[in-house]
């Protein structure tokens, strides 16, 4: 089924074995001792059925469209999320540990203009964030992190601040 330029177009074959089944069950319900006027009855349910499912399943598909998920670094469901693992047992998942890191990263480009991941650049990036922070977020494998220093590595990635000299304005790129 589609569109044609003076609407849409009918499957003929699908139409006509609905109205013949349309037509069979209103003569079985006759046969059986059902009223004309009610085994016609019948008869048109099935075929409004019918035709209402051919056009259903030969057309396009009717869902509805899903908009893409964004997700920005610090957005209220990654926040939700990270909270979550603050419950967790057995110390800070590697998810947890992941999203702040990306926080951190992207706070570090925006705000100073420093690479987490350069080692040219880590005496200046601790002079903004404490050294032990600097450890968990540049460690490679997971390291074994309590709740206690997760919360400490929140904080400092929360704290970070422009730097004071430049006014917003000066500070865009």
């Amino acid at each position: 089924m589609g569109r044609g330029p003076d609407g849409p177009v009918v499957n003929p074959r699908a139409t006509a074995g609905v109205v013949v089944l349309a037509v069979v069950a209103a003569g079985i319900t006759w046969f059986f001792g059902v009223d004309v006027p009610q085994s016609l009855a019948v008869g048109g349910v099935v075929a409004a059925v019918g035709l209402t499912w051919t056009a259903v399943r030969d057309g396009p598909p009717l869902t509805w469209p899903v908009p893409p998920v964004r997700s920005a670094p610090g957005a209220r469901r990654e926040l939700s999320e990270t909270a979550w693992a603050l419950r967790s047992r057995g110390g800070v998942p590697e998810r947890a540990i992941a999203r702040a890191r990306s926080v951190a990263r992207h706070r570090l480009r925006t705000l100073h203009r420093l690479d987490l991941d350069d080692p040219d650049q880590r005496a200046a990036i601790e002079a903004v964030l404490p050294p032990a922070v600097v450890a968990v977020l540049r460690a490679e494998r997971r390291p074994e992190l309590d709740l206690a220093g997760f919360a400490a590595v929140l904080t400092a990635v929360e704290a970070l601040a422009p730097p004071t000299d430049q006014t917003p304005t000066e500070r865009q790129p």
